[in-house]
């Protein structure tokens, strides 16, 4: 029981320092130091084995898509492109069209099988010019850009590329286009939620006379430099991103490297493509370094939040947690509902508290003679809810690009990417019982 007590305890320490903005390293220490010593954990292991090997594993295995990927956001950034497309978005579908166009943007970019983590690095230095010319608070844009990549894309719609959609087939023998009916219907009211809750907050914070602020440090240029020529021309602006996607997926579909290195061939091709095209327009050696720094110190504190994870994982209170959990006998549906999304948000990791679950209960609901293809759907989509927690890497990652606050942001970054999947999973599970497959 003790045990149990300091996982809680750990977590909510976390989430007070994080709102306290300690920087993440001593956060993730001070929530395993806390987790180790109510578990009775011998703590030179847990620090050596459990910490850093979480910690290096994560940096290893990312270290050149968050570093290729701030690279990409700055060489778009620094030399105008970002705000280029902005401008060109802003024409066609209008000045009220800024939520639109990230989301939609966001929407297709992740659907395109780009990570998480590249995408806040991408869309931000379009997002942010969107919002200065709007003149909408900064609060609000972590939830813009994460919506869609951690709902919609990573859980709802048939056939994403994520992790999250792909783990249930091998489970449940089933496809990524497994549950489509479900998916695709919960995928719009998703959308359609979160865009009109956005909104709404926007007309709010306009009649409290809130205002965007740049954050300390923060050059933007205005859209202002499109129409002075500052910026390059628009196609030229579009072209790295285009050859993003084309690389991306022509390297997974015709070779044989695996997909994260796929992806950072593409990112290196489109960096060098842009540096060419905007050879006039920016310092490359300084936009690479400051890219480069930002990319690092990024991943730093995200991989120290995934060393408090594997600490979290490996304690004895989190087994006793994950067993009582799997084995309620409240019926499968609800089962893996409530399960997946306690286990996720403990971690902050939404494959992390799938992949527990269905190692554990897969076979079980395998087993049920429930419909196997609504059972992945269920699952993908309740992974997606209270995995967003703000110890969560992507939350870690988009503000730390963006320079802000989630004492600032989390509250709509909980609205938007906590509780409306989570009631979207609830949608789910009563569909697949009335047989909307």
């Amino acid at each position: 029981m003790l045990g149990i007590v300091g996982l809680v305890c750990a977590v909510v320490a976390v989430i007070f320092l994080i709102w306290k903005n300690w920087h993440m390293a001593i956060v993730s220490l001070v929530g395993a130091i806390i987790v180790i010593v109510f578990n009775g954990m011998n703590p030179v292991s847990a620090i050596t084995e459990n910490f850093m090997t979480g910690m290096s594993g994560f940096a290893g295995s990312w270290f050149l898509l968050f570093m290729l990927g701030s690279i990409f956001g700055k060489v778009m950034g620094e030399s105008g492109a970002s705000v280029g497309i902005a401008g060109s978005l802003l024409k066609l579908l209008g000045d009220k069209s800024v939520v639109l166009v990230i989301m939609i943007t966001g929407l297709v970019l992740s659907y395109g099988g780009i990570g998480t983590f590249i995408i806040a690095f991408s869309v931000y230095p379009i997002a942010v010019a969107l919002f200065q010319k709007a003149d909408i608070p900064k609060k609000l844009i972590v939830a813009t850009i994460m919506v869609c990549p951690v709902t919609v894309c990573m859980a709802m719609l048939p056939g994403s590329p994520s992790t999250q959609n792909l783990l249930p087939t091998t489970y449940f023998n089933t496809t990524a286009y497994a549950g489509a009916k479900i998916g695709i219907i919960c995928s719009v009211l998703m959308f359609a939620a979160a865009y009109l809750y956005l909104n709404w907050q926007i007309k709010a914070a306009k009649a409290n006379n809130e205002h965007f602020v740049a954050s300390p440090g923060e050059n933007i240029m205005d859209l202002q430099s499109v129409e002075q020529g500052k910026t390059p021309e628009v196609w030229k602006c579009y072209v790295p991103i285009v050859v993003l996607l084309a690389a991306m997926f022509g390297f997974q579909k015709l070779t044989a490297m695996p997909s994260t290195y796929a992806v950072s061939c593409a990112m290196i091709l489109a960096i060098v493509i842009g540096c060419i095209l905007y050879k006039d327009k920016l310092d490359i050696q300084l936009a690479i370094n400051d890219g480069a720094s930002g990319g690092l110190g990024a991943l730093i504190a995200t991989s120290s939040i995934m060393g408090f994870g594997s600490v979290v994982s490996a304690s004895p209170a989190y087994g006793i947690v994950t067993d009582a959990l799997v084995n309620m006998n409240i019926g499968p549906l609800a089962t893996a509902l409530i399960s997946i999304n306690v286990i996720a948000a403990i971690t902050g990791s939404s494959a992390g508290g799938l992949n527990i679950f269905l190692s554990s209960m897969g076979g079980y609901l395998a087993s049920t003679g429930l419909n196997t293809a609504m059972l992945h759907r269920v699952v993908c989509i309740a992974s997606s809810g209270f995995d967003a927690m703000p110890h969560a890497s992507g939350m870690v990652v988009c503000n730390q690009i963006a320079r802000t606050s989630q004492k600032d942001t989390y509250k709509h970054v909980f609205i938007t990417c906590a509780i409306m999947p989570f009631c979207c999973a609830i949608l789910a599970c009563v569909l697949g019982t009335m047989g909307i497959i």
